[in-house]
Formats: C-alpha cells, structure tokens, sequence
C-alpha cells in the first residue's frame, strides 16, 4: 500500500536552507 507520499526534508545549512526531497518507498 503506497500510502507515504514523499517526504519533504529540510534541512539548515551554512550555505542556506535547502530543501531536499526523499523518496520513501515501501517493500
């Protein structure tokens, strides 16, 4: 069952704040 949509990280760094998306697929 795909019930996780995809995770949205953010994440601080010295550069800046980014955002980085993660797929998170279930076996």
């Amino acid at each position: 069952a795909e019930m996780i949509p995809d995770i949205q990280i953010e994440a601080t760094f010295p550069d800046g704040t980014k955002l980085v998306t993660v797929h998170h697929p279930i076996p």
